[in-house]
């Protein structure tokens, strides 16, 4: 009889301490939150929105790029941000309306909202390095590109300047 009282407890304690492990996770790292819109930005017509979410993780940012017609419920997922890697600097959107750039920390992610062709630019050339020794983490050489300039010249194409580049590169978008 004892035996079995004892079993009951251990099995007892055993659920109640994954419990409060389950808790205590829940809480902390923010899985009893929702997705938050950080940064929005309506197109020119104002027919459409790009908009940048951010999940609740362990390590932020995670976030995710999103398109949505104004005025339904209808949206597009654009392209889901490597985890505590990159995070959105900046929506720019073109005159006519027609394509939208998300700029990231590494590329310029270009999308025509009439068709959804995306072209995903790099900015930065830096390698990321994975490191056992550091318990398991990666890491780049720190090199930071920041974004001066992301303009529309007409629907096609696009000139950006980063602080990596002597003069403004220019990009042709007209096959999107």
């Amino acid at each position: 009889m004892k035996l079995k009282s004892n079993l009951t407890i251990v099995v007892i304690s055993c659920f109640l301490t994954a419990l409060v492990i389950f808790l205590v996770e829940y809480l902390i790292f923010g899985y009893h939150q929702k997705p938050e819109i950080i940064l929005s930005v309506n197109s020119a017509d104002g027919t459409y929105t790009a908009y940048v979410e951010e999940a609740p993780s362990i390590d932020p940012p995670n976030q995710s790029l999103f398109i949505a017609k104004n005025g339904t419920n209808e949206f597009r997922l654009v392209d889901d941000l490597p985890e505590d890697i990159d995070m959105i600097k900046e929506i720019s959107w073109s005159p006519d309306s027609r394509m939208v750039v998300f700029t990231t920390a590494w590329y310029l992610i270009i999308t025509n909202v009439e068709n959804f062709n995306t072209k995903k630019i790099s900015l930065n050339d830096d390698w990321w390095k994975w490191h056992k020794e550091i318990g398991g983490t990666f890491l780049s050489s720190n090199q930071t590109i920041e974004i001066e300039r992301v303009i529309f010249i007409n629907s096609d194409s696009l000139e950006v300047k980063t602080s990596n580049l002597s003069q403004s590169d220019f990009i042709c978008v007209a096959d999107l």
